[in-house]
């Protein structure tokens, strides 16, 4: 058989598995995101604690049930892990695509892959009874100290902190502009006007925690400090319990909505 046929054939029974994975990905990425905004509501009514997301799928264990969710998690974040690594590695979606933003955005892609991954493997321990998996903490200062003891360590902190950044105020603008469901189809009027207000809601609500997060990931790298980074939950806190935590967090659940809708809505080109 010729070889480029035989590519060809091996590309398109990939891309038939790539959407179901991605649609996957995105309902149980909207499932943490939605504890996360749901524990911060809490809190803010209750005078709790927020929770990031190793936090918030740690409370599930205590939940009737909560070990066969956090499986479903699991196996769902592992299917974003996998649209994720297809988007870093084949882009499949901007073929054409070689510029430095393509490039920029491929890297993301990985990155993403590797913070998902990482969440699913906390996920898969919470539900085999770890009682550790909460502990977002020690690995991101962990993460951060190793990159630090690399050459050069203390720039790709700071590069990192100000590539979150970057993504920060990129969330921000696509929330201003609307454009958060570029490629949503198959909605009628109604679902899609709901749908864009969720997007926008949510979309800023992740820049707003997103812009901290980056600046702590820079100051951890100038001053040479691991213990210096902040996380979701960190930020959270820090906004007390007022209305800005009330309103943050019901942009993080509106941001869960919006990516369980991208697993009903979004139109997913696979590879080949």
């Amino acid at each position: 058989m010729d070889l480029d046929v035989a590519g060809a054939r091996t590309a398109r029974e990939v891309a038939g598995w790539v959407p179901p994975l991605a649609r996957l990905g995105y309902a149980a990425k909207g499932v943490v995101y939605g504890l996360v905004g749901w524990i911060a509501l809490r809190a803010a009514m209750e005078a709790g604690s927020p929770e990031g997301a190793s936090g918030a799928l740690a409370e599930l264990t205590d939940e009737r049930g909560g070990s066969l969710m956090l499986v479903l998690v699991a196996a769902g974040l592992l299917c974003h892990v996998l649209w994720r690594v297809v988007q870093a590695v084949l882009d499949p979606e901007h073929p054409r695509g070689s510029d430095a933003k393509r490039w920029a955005m491929r890297a993301f892609y990985g990155l993403s892959a590797v913070i998902y991954g990482s969440l699913a493997w906390t996920a898969w321990r919470l539900s085999r009874g770890a009682s550790d998996g909460g502990d977002a903490g020690e690995g991101r200062e962990l993460w951060i100290r190793t990159l630090l003891e690399q050459p050069l360590g203390a720039w790709l902190v700071m590069l990192v902190g100000i590539g979150v950044m970057g993504y920060g105020l990129h969330q921000l603008r696509k929330a201003w502009t609307g454009d958060v469901d570029r490629k949503m189809a198959g909605a009628d009027v109604r679902v899609s006007r709901g749908v864009h207000l969720l997007g926008r809601v949510g979309t800023a609500a992740r820049g707003v925690v997103l812009l901290p997060i980056g600046w702590f990931v820079f100051v951890a790298g100038r001053e040479f400090r691991s213990d210096a980074a902040a996380g979701t939950e960190d930020v959270l806190r820090m906004l007390g319990h007022g209305w800005l935590l009330v309103a943050v967090a019901v942009g993080l659940m509106a941001y869960g909505a919006h990516q369980v809708a991208k697993a009903l809505y979004r139109r997913i080109d696979g590879p080949g």
